[in-house]
This record gives structure tokens, sequence and C-alpha cells, in this order.
């Protein structure tokens, strides 16, 4: 037996919820299948979320959406702790500070809450439903999941980093450059800022401390497979153990930094989020991303329009976005050393770094 739904979301993160809540508030016959059988576990970055004003910042054109402000305005039980401020570290510890619009949270916690919105709006959710092959029969791609064969009108991929649904169907693959990432859970004395480490401790890539109360934190680093003078987990240690704190679990997941693809939809599959590249490269973020696409996939599929979702995307948040994988790249060329990285942090300045920060040109002259 082979179900048919209208819309099949493959992936429960934000993207795929955000997706999902949009398309069931319009009575949309919606199915979310996750693989993993709890929604957000295990985390697979370091759980800074941004609100709507970091948003907003980043990609002007988001003003005056009110459904991406509900969307962002997480409720207090599932925030860990506000963070008001950002502190970035250069490989000889001078600091550049600036003001953020962000919260971090247990991603269990934050993507069970997406996951549940969605729900309540008339979505489906099968967890533990794992994406094993797509076939086809006919005009119609089948999805052979570990719970069954389903068809589906439309079908967004919300499959992260993997591009899981492009891969299985032979139309594309996982985006590019993609940076590997391992974070750990501590307790300990830390500061109550966002704290960014440029080289130094991970060479060619950054660590960061975030933190979310009652004395616990996200500490992480990311580093190009070229860069690495030792395994990720050897790197971690040294960080957690120079900070005197105690780590209580490991995670790890991948970054698509080279900025969006080019075609988010083919056929009838929309892609979202990590899935189609929509991660700021010049900090990680992929979250905030994430959420706009998929409200935007959503929109494509109600007004039958899937041309239009690559056409907002372009319009909407692929500039800023570009913008930061090239800030990347111009990093990646430059700053090979401690040496060169120190220089060029300090020829950017504070209002440099926080230009690239919120996916703007650093130096105006490049």
């Amino acid at each position: 037996m082979t179900e048919h739904r209208e819309v099949l979301v493959v992936g429960a993160g934000p993207g795929g919820s955000s997706a999902a809540k949009r398309l069931a508030e319009a009575d949309v016959d919606v199915l979310m299948i996750e693989r993993r059988e709890i929604v957000g576990n295990p985390a697979q970055c370091g759980e800074c979320i941004p609100l709507g004003g970091e948003m907003v910042a980043t990609f002007p054109r988001l003003a005056g959406d009110e459904w991406l402000e509900d969307q962002f305005d997480v409720p207090p039980h599932i925030t860990a702790q506000r963070i008001d401020w950002m502190r970035i570290f250069s490989p000889k510890m001078r600091e550049y500070s600036f003001e953020l619009d962000c919260i971090s949270a247990h991603r269990v916690q934050y993507d069970g809450w997406l996951a549940d919105r969605a729900i309540a709006a008339g979505a489906e959710l099968r967890n533990g439903c794992e994406l094993r092959n797509v076939s086809t029969r006919g005009a119609k791609d089948v999805y052979v999941t570990s719970q069954g064969r389903i068809t589906a009108d439309h079908v967004i991929d919300a499959s992260g980093a993997l591009a899981h649904v492009a891969r299985l169907r032979g139309t594309g693959g996982r985006p590019g450059d993609q940076l590997p990432t391992i974070y750990a859970q501590v307790a300990g004395d830390l500061p109550s800022s966002f704290d960014i480490f440029i080289g130094g401790i991970a060479p060619g890539g950054y660590a960061w401390i975030i933190p979310k109360g009652d004395g616990v934190a996200n500490v992480g680093l990311g580093m190009m497979t070229k860069n690495l003078r030792e395994p990720l987990k050897r790197s971690l240690d040294r960080f957690v153990d120079d900070m005197g704190v105690r780590l209580l679990s490991y995670g790890g997941g991948w970054i698509p930094l080279q900025g969006p693809v080019k075609r988010a939809v083919t056929d009838n599959v929309l892609a979202v989020g990590d899935a189609c590249g929509m991660v700021m490269p010049s900090n990680g973020g992929g979250i905030g991303p994430a959420i706009v696409s998929g409200k935007y996939a959503a929109d494509a599929i109600l007004t039958k329009n899937l041309k239009g979702y690559d056409a907002i995307l372009e319009r909407n948040i692929r500039g800023p976005l570009r913008i930061s994988a090239r800030t990347k790249r111009l990093f990646q060329a430059f700053c090979r050393g401690n040496v060169s990285t120190e220089i060029c942090m300090r020829i950017l300045g504070k209002g440099g770094l926080r230009r690239a920060v919120d996916c703007s040109r650093p130096l105006f002259i490049l």
C-alpha cells in the first residue's frame, strides 16, 4: 500500500516545522517525517537562536512580516538565557564587542516547540521515520521510508546539510564547502556573553562559548578539514580543559558555508534551510534563514507558484547570504595563520566585524 499526501515534509527541524505550520494553517494535508525519535535530539549546533530584531537587522526586507514575527517570538519557558552581547576575540585575545538580539535554548526544547506548533495547526508528525529511498512510479516519485511508502503532490526537503531528498532523487547533492563542527555541553564558571574566538585554538576557523544559564554553556569549534592539525575532539578537549569547566556531553554536525544554492526548486520538491544552503557563512547561523525559507516554500505551494519560491528568496535573503559567503572566502584567503588573522581583524575593527556578523560588507572597498 502506498499512502498519498498533499505535502510531505522530510525533516522536522526549524525549516520543516515552520513550513508545515504555515501549510496546516491553510488546511493543507501535511505529513512531517523525522528520522530521530525525539525532535531536536541530539543537537547539531551551538544553540544560539536569533530573535526578530536580529533577523530584520540582517535581512531588512523581513520587516513587517507578522507571521515571521510570531514565529521568532520564543516564549520564556523555551529560553535558556537572553544573549544581549557578543564578544569576538582575536588570536592575541584582543576583544571586539557589540549588542545582539538573541537567546540560547536547548534545541530539543526549541525544535520540539516549533514541531508542536505545526501539530497544533493540523500537521501530522511521524518520529523515527527514516527516508531510505526514492523510486519512480510513472510520473510520481515514491518515498520509501522505514514506516511505509508515500507519494505527495509537493515535497519539502528539510533534511539538513545532507540534502537527503535531492541526493536520493539524483537531482543534486549536499551543499558544498561543509564545515565540520564539534561541541560540548559544559558546566562551571562561564561568561554571560556569546564569545567567539577566531584562530588560536581553532586555526583557520573559530571556537565559541554560548551561555545557557545556570552555569551551563554550549562550547564548540569548527575548522575546515584542510586546517586540522589534530582530531577535532582533541582540540575541543583542550579548549574545555583550559576553561576549567566540567564536560557533560558531546555533539557535532556539519555547516554548509558556500552560500545559497542557485535553485531551491526541482520539479515538485522545494528545499529549505541547510538543504539549500540557507546559512550565514560568516557566522554559521542557519536557524533563522531556515525558518524564513520554510515560510516562503509553504507560500509558494499555497499560491501554486513554485517558481515564486526562488524569486522571493532572491529578493529577500539571498543577497546578504552571498555577501556573507564572500566574507568567508576573504577570511579563508587572507587569514591563513594567527598573525595574518590578527592583522586583518585589526584592519576591520569593531565596525567591520559587526558588519561581517550581520552579513554586510565588512570593508566597503571590497
